[in-house]
């Protein structure tokens, strides 16, 4: 009786040590980690904690975390607002093997387990433009001294979290939403050492992230995508996604009547993507997309046009893909990208007879090389290059090539390529539809080109080879959908105003240095399309004028 009346007393005295004593300590190095930790950046809500001090087990309910809105906006304009703060709340968590003594006699938290399985995230990431005078932070393992001498966690899980993540200041603000996210952080260290351990990512030896369902509409809510998989790994340091789909939020019929313009609408999907050795703290702390490889498998791109819609005026000046890099707020150094097995569609409506034509490229394999928009890694190599290989039009081969200046001012680039033969039959389904144009015959032996391209001016030399080359030139009546021939614009076309061979009468035409003043309303592939005719052009025509155009 008196044991047991020993235990009794003792078991008493550990339940009022934990509730008088033992919890408000725990809530004291909470306010620290979040209040002093953060610069007083964040502000906090905790409901229940309740500590078992036999077991070292702490259990947390209705924690929220959220950003005090006055201290962001003097953080904000010191420049020391971090790149990326959170919201939290969380409506139970369970903390196993919390080191008490440690805690109490030591300012030391370690704990071998945290575990949550309800919670909602939002991550807001924010684009800070560091200066040389501008004030840096606190380190946080500096801001909890001398409340707290370090952390230490062995594992962090977070099984089945809600998050949303978000680029806030800036115009065109990005929401990615996860209808799940799992998450294994082992080796959690919070101290001195840790902070200038480079293997770490923060604080963190090792991250494991999954992500599910992921949803996402554009800034106006033109497009939307989602993605059944994304996965990254800290120790192989690779991401990968899983069936991914971006496409417009309306029909055709519904954004054209919305709109009114020639807009194209583009409707892409692959069955994974795979980026290899890339660094996600460079991402997360220094603005800086990096990766040895992205490789895409089997991509899938529509792009759809309606011509009968008003012409869109947009002046679409620096708007080259190079050029569009050189502009990004990220920093950028991709080594190698990989489109395998692409299949390409191009979908134009005819505005005046309603028709459609399809150009499609099958078995395209794309390698660009060194994408970039970083000063120094351009002064080491100015140039990204990209080689095609597939397809066109059924059975065609072609090949192109491509080399963009980084370092052009005029956004310079080159294009060279070889298109294999290719019949009258494969051609007339495009001319029919998009020009009411019918080739009675025609065989492209080969096509030979080599493009120099700026913001305002082309240059195309070209060599064609082709035989048989007639053109019927038709109209529809409007009442009653009938279609004829022009027979005297036709008979004047294909006897005064076209060569029907070349070589003809012995000699081979060949087009070189032929000029193209670009529009700026015209796009990079409408710039590419349009020099490369014009040198077709000049061979197939008898007004064409082989230097100049």
């Amino acid at each position: 009786m008196i044991s047991l009346v020993i235990v009794l007393i003792c078991l008493t005295a550990l339940a009022v040590f934990s509730y008088f004593y033992l919890e408000p300590i725990l809530r004291k190095k909470i306010h620290t980690l979040i209040i002093d930790g953060s610069d007083s950046l964040y502000q906090y809500k905790l409901g229940k904690l309740q500590a078992d001090f036999l077991g070292g087990d702490v259990e947390v309910e209705n924690l929220e975390v959220y950003v005090d809105s006055n201290r962001y906006q003097l953080l904000k304009a010191q420049q020391t607002l971090p790149n990326m703060t959170l919201k939290l709340k969380l409506a139970k968590g369970h903390i196993k093997g919390v080191g008490l003594m440690a805690l109490i006699f030591g300012k030391r938290i370690k704990v071998e387990e945290i575990l949550s399985k309800d919670a909602n995230i939002v991550l807001s990431r924010h684009f800070r433009e560091t200066t040389s005078g501008a004030k840096q932070p606190l380190p946080l393992w500096r801001s909890m001294k001398p409340a707290i001498q370090s952390i230490s966690v062995d594992r962090l899980k977070l099984d089945g979290v809600k998050m949303l993540f978000n680029n806030s200041d800036t115009s065109e603000s990005v929401k990615l939403q996860f209808d799940r996210f799992d998450a294994v952080f082992d080796d959690i260290r919070i101290d001195s050492a840790a902070a200038f351990d480079t293997s770490r990512i923060s604080f963190v030896k090792s991250v494991f992230l999954k992500f599910h369902d992921l949803k996402f509409r554009s800034s106006d809510s033109t497009y939307k995508l989602k993605a059944e998989w994304i996965t990254y790994s800290s120790e192989t340091r690779t991401i990968e996604v899983d069936s991914f789909k971006l496409q417009p939020t309306l029909d055709k019929e519904t954004f054209y009547q919305q709109t009114g313009l020639r807009k194209s609408l583009y409707y892409f999907e692959f069955e994974k993507v795979r980026l290899v050795n890339a660094p996600l703290e460079k991402y997360l702390h220094q603005n800086i997309v990096e990766a040895d490889s992205i490789i895409i498998y089997k991509p899938d791109l529509k792009i759809y046009m309606d011509k009968g819609m008003d012409r869109n005026f947009s002046d679409k000046s620096g708007s080259y893909p190079h050029q569009k890099l050189a502009k990004s707020k990220l920093s950028i150094l991709i080594k190698n990208i990989l489109l395998q097995k692409t299949a390409f569609v191009y979908t134009e409506k005819n505005g005046g007879t309603g028709m459609e034509g399809n150009i499609v490229i099958n078995d395209l394999d794309l390698h660009i090389k060194n994408i970039t928009n970083i000063r120094e890694d351009i002064l080491k190599d100015g140039i990204c290059t990209a080689s095609a290989n597939g397809r066109i039009l059924g059975n065609s081969p072609i090949q192109t090539n491509f080399k963009f200046y980084l370092d052009s001012s005029l956004g310079r680039f080159d294009v060279s390529g070889v298109v294999g033969k290719i019949t009258a039959a494969q051609l007339n389904p495009i001319a029919v539809s998009l020009a009411n144009i019918q080739l009675p015959s025609l065989t492209i032996n080969k096509i030979d080109f080599s493009l120099r391209v700026d913001e305002y001016t082309a240059w195309s030399n070209v060599d064609m080879l082709y035989n048989d080359l007639s053109i019927a030139l038709r109209k529809t009546d409007v009442s009653t959908g009938t279609v004829s021939t022009r027979k005297f614009l036709t008979n004047a076309i294909n006897h005064h105003m076209i060569y029907p061979h070349n070589p003809y009468n012995g000699a081979t035409r060949t087009a070189r240095e032929v000029r193209f003043m670009r529009l700026t309303t015209q796009s990079f592939f409408g710039v590419i399309w349009k020099a490369l005719f014009a040198g077709m052009q000049a061979i197939m025509m008898r007004s064409g004028n082989l230097g100049t155009i």
